[in-house]
Parts: structure tokens; sequence; C-alpha cells
């Protein structure tokens, strides 16, 4: 770990990973997800997708914002978890699953932040698309 706050050896090769590789890698996904749903995608409408998914009870256009906050916070402690920064430690009464962070990061820039999040995403969707290796 170094100074930054619980930053691992992994996370530093993860931020070190080529911008250039991890932009194609993004749009590949991109391309994938617009194709199967029909849209264009942001990070928020792709967290939203795993947390979704996550749950198996399909999209509803009639979910409350609330209810869709909480899809979005499953999406991300679902991508994290790739990377191990999050881990399933059971489910609440609601069957939602219950998270423990396994990292915490502080000090990193809003950038690196956010390129921790898209390869969590990535990894996440490798097991989909066939054409998709994360880093």
């Amino acid at each position: 770990m170094d100074e930054r706050g619980g930053l691992t050896p992994d996370d530093q090769q993860l931020i070190e990973f080529p911008d250039a590789k991890l932009e194609e890698k993004w749009r590949t996904l991109e391309d994938w997800l617009t194709t199967r749903f029909g849209r264009d995608t942001s990070i928020e409408s792709i967290l939203f997708v795993i947390g979704v998914q996550s749950r198996g009870i399909g999209f509803s256009p009639k979910l409350e914002k609330e209810d869709k906050q909480e899809m979005i916070m499953e999406g991300s402690c679902l991508a994290l978890e790739t990377i191990g920064h999050f881990q399933r430690i059971g489910m609440d009464e609601r069957e939602h699953w219950i998270w423990e962070r396994r990292v915490a990061v502080s000090g990193l820039t809003v950038d690196e932040q956010e390129k921790l999040l898209r390869i969590g995403i990535l990894r996440y969707f490798e097991q989909f698309v066939e054409t998709l290796q994360a880093p």
C-alpha cells in the first residue's frame, strides 16, 4: 500500500494502464451496449444496467428515483468488486447484497477514481462481450 490511503500495487498498475488502450476497450464496450440497448451510454447508465442485472428484476420505467440510485450504487459495488475494492458479505431482508469495502483509497484524483471504475466495469462485462479483454 502506498501513502495515498490504501492504494495497492495492483491499483497502481491499473492506474498506470495506458489511457489510449483503456479508451479503445471502453469504446468497444460502449458500441456493444449501444447495439444491445439501442441508445448511447454513460457511466451512470452502465452502472444502472449492472445493478438491474444483479438484482434479476429487469428494467421497469416506473422505478422510483431512490430505486434507480440503489441500482447505480449496486452496479458500482459490483464493478469495484472485480478489482478487489468491495466484497459481498451477505444479503439483507430485502434480498439485496450487503457490501464491505476491502480497499479504502483516498488521495486519488477524480480521473484516477474514474479510471479504476471504468476498469472495474470493463472487467464486469468481460463475461458478456467476447472481444473485450479488460486490463
